[in-house]
């Protein structure tokens, strides 16, 4: 499928899925998180009568594999990519991305360009890869005082890179990655947090394409009080590869916990003007 067909289909398109009452969401974690972190905005999507796909990346959530053992992104990413490899070449889906996520995003928006209606980066890593690949992974370094606390796992022998990561339970986490979400939600998360595969990282390369990566709409949802991906990182991302559309949270860097009935309704907006 050439480039100018991908993008008149797009043009075209008339998501069936809507109207058989409802749109197919796809929604990917971030770093150390798991399906399990969506579960606010499953349950109000499958109220409207959506169909939602909250996907565990490997070693993530309820994958068994062990961080320790990945050693590529693509090792990482290949729950993701199974699964879209499986869906119909006709469905359309809305596929939403947090934090680290959004690398998962770029990726499959050049491998599934036909299947994707829009992506949505939450808070996210809105990569392009290529000669912008070594900026891009500057600007996901946490910052000196966050990478004195983080937890490393040493898989390989001593003098090796750590194998994965992991940020410490606790208040640090609170602080960190729930600033604005409920005790409640921070200490659910605290129980279901597991390392990062470190590799996956130190072994992640990208590169898009105009013609595929480059016709799958993109909508970039800012958060405002982030403590992990700070504003103005986000807005570097955002100048340098324009999205379509820019919305923004007051909400720390988890918005499915702290404020999930604004994320769910930016997303049926954003459904309403690129599935109808």
């Amino acid at each position: 499928m050439d480039s100018e067909s991908i993008a008149q289909g797009k043009k075209n398109m008339d998501c069936e899925n809507l109207a058989a009452g409802g749109i197919h969401f796809v929604l990917v974690h971030g770093a150390m998180h798991g399906a399990w972190c969506w579960y606010k905005i499953v349950e109000l999507l499958e109220k409207d009568g959506h169909k939602v796909s909250a996907i565990d990346l490997m070693s993530a959530g309820t994958n068994p594999v062990a961080a320790d053992s990945i050693m590529s992104f693509e090792e990482y990413n290949q729950p993701l990519m199974h699964f879209l490899a499986k869906l119909p070449v006709t469905e359309k889906i809305v596929l939403v991305g947090h934090s680290m996520g959004g690398v998962s995003l770029a990726r499959e928006s050049e491998d599934f360009p036909h299947l994707i209606a829009v992506a949505v980066y939450v808070c996210a890593l809105m990569f392009r890869g290529g000669e912008s690949m070594q900026r891009e992974k500057e600007i996901m370094e946490p910052d000196k005082h966050i990478l004195e606390k983080i937890e490393y796992n040493f898989g390989n022998s001593i003098g090796e890179p750590p194998t994965s990561v992991l940020v410490p339970k606790k208040r640090f986490q609170k602080d960190y990655l729930y600033g604005t979400t409920s005790t409640l939600d921070a200490t659910l998360a605290s129980l279901l947090l597991r390392p990062l595969p470190n590799m996956a990282i130190m072994n992640m390369s990208v590169e898009t394409t105009k013609e595929r990566y480059g016709v799958v709409p993109r909508v970039y949802v800012k958060t405002t009080k982030d403590n992990v991906f700070c504003l103005a990182k986000q807005e570097e991302l955002i100048a340098s590869s324009p999205p379509e559309k820019v919305y923004s949270l007051d909400s720390d860097h988890s918005p499915f916990f702290s404020e999930p009935e604004k994320l769910h309704n930016l997303l049926l907006e954003i459904v309403d003007t690129y599935c109808n």
